[in-house]
């Protein structure tokens, strides 16, 4: 029995203390939330971008203040379009032309006459421009005197070369001369080069410098064939570019433009009429083919460079170089351009010609390339 009642005892104890412990909870109070600090640094990360707007903001007003300050502005802009390379007028070239002309022309017996006509070009310098009249053994005389390049140095100086054609006749022999045995030296021809200086006075040209003598301007190197087409070696349509420059030309030469649609492609119009060529065909001497670039759409074009051999009418020999642009249709060769005939583009070009032009195209064509043809 007491075992029971103090185990009763023990259990009413516990029930209080559970119920006071409820209480407590029940008067305890709760945590603000709100109330606790944030983390660092998602504060600091809105802080910058608080500093990058204002500092943005601020040059705006900025910017607009000095805008309003200043006012509308007008701004010219000059396009200058094309070749901006200085222009040398006519008259300067013209006047250097003619310096040279004086310059290149005396006579043994009147040496003293150069120098009066030069004296109308130059200033401040040697009258006789360095050509002593002791020294000057025979006649020169120049037959012509063309512009071959200018270059502006600046505002006031302008480099001027000129080349001179003449003939020169130098004395005969005194001695022999004296005895009455002189025969006069053949003429020779003489190519000079010369760099005429020009001062751009206000009054007008003027030369206050010896002019120079240059070399001849070199010879340029062969261009490389590739950047001009692809190479055709296939041997047919070598041949049908043979059959055709060498009936096409022929047909050139005597002016025979009837004959000359027939080798055109529709594509374009022919001339109606070409007058005859002062020269002979005579044969085809060298021809090569290249495949022009064309796009996906388009018909295949090739270049063919051919050279043929001409007579004069005085029967001379010359060599002439063609070369004829053509088109390839249903298996046949046909003239774009030659590169000298005016063509048009035929929009109406089949309604020109002779409707029986187009029927027999074929068989008149075929007919006129049983002509004389030349290898390689």
């Amino acid at each position: 029995m007491p075992l029971l009642k103090k185990k009763n005892t023990t259990d009413d104890d516990l029930s209080e203390e559970k119920q006071e412990l409820k209480k407590k909870k029940q008067l305890k109070p709760k945590k603000d939330k709100s109330n606790r600090p944030r983390a660092p640094k998602a504060m600091a990360g809105k802080k910058v971008l608080r500093m990058f707007f204002w500092v943005f903001a601020s040059l705006l007003l900025l910017k607009g203040a000095i805008a309003f300050a200043q006012g509308n502005r007008t701004v010219n802009q000059t396009i200058v379009e094309g070749n901006t390379t200085p222009v040398i007028s006519d008259s300067v070239k013209g006047f250097a032309a003619d310096f040279a002309t004086e310059y290149f022309s005396w006579d043994a017996k009147f040496v003293n006459d150069r120098t009066t006509r030069l004296a109308s070009f130059i200033k401040g310098i040697d009258p006789a421009m360095g050509l002593n009249s002791l020294d000057v053994k025979g006649s020169s005389k120049v037959t012509s005197a063309e512009i071959y390049d200018t270059h502006q140095l600046d505002a006031n100086h302008v480099d001027v070369t000129v080349v001179v054609w003449r003939d020169v006749q130098q004395l005969p022999d005194q001695l022999l001369d004296a005895q009455g045995k002189a025969v006069m030296p053949p003429i020779l021809k003489k190519k000079t080069y010369m760099v005429v200086p020009v001062t751009l006075a206000q009054e007008g040209p003027v030369i206050q410098s010896y002019p120079r003598f240059v070399s001849e301007q070199p010879r340029g190197e062969t261009v490389d064939d590739t950047s001009m087409g692809k190479l055709v070696g296939n041997e047919e349509l070598v041949v049908k570019s043979k059959e055709l420059a060498d009936s096409y030309l022929r047909s050139w030469y005597e002016g025979n433009a009837g004959q000359l649609r027939y080798f055109y492609s529709d594509s374009v119009k022919a001339p109606n009429e070409m007058k005859k060529s002062e020269f002979t065909y005579q044969s085809l001497d060298k021809l090569s083919v290249y495949e022009l670039p064309s796009g996906l759409a388009e018909l295949t074009k090739y270049r063919i460079e051919v050279i043929v051999l001409v007579n004069s009418d005085m029967g001379e020999p010359f060599a002439n170089s063609w070369n004829l642009e053509v088109v390839q249709q249903e298996g046949r060769l046909y003239v774009l351009s030659d590169g000298i005939t005016p063509t048009t583009d035929s929009l109406s070009h089949t309604a020109e010609k002779d409707p029986l032009a187009s029927e027999d195209r074929d068989d008149a064509s075929s007919d006129n390339l049983d002509g004389p043809t030349t290898d390689e």
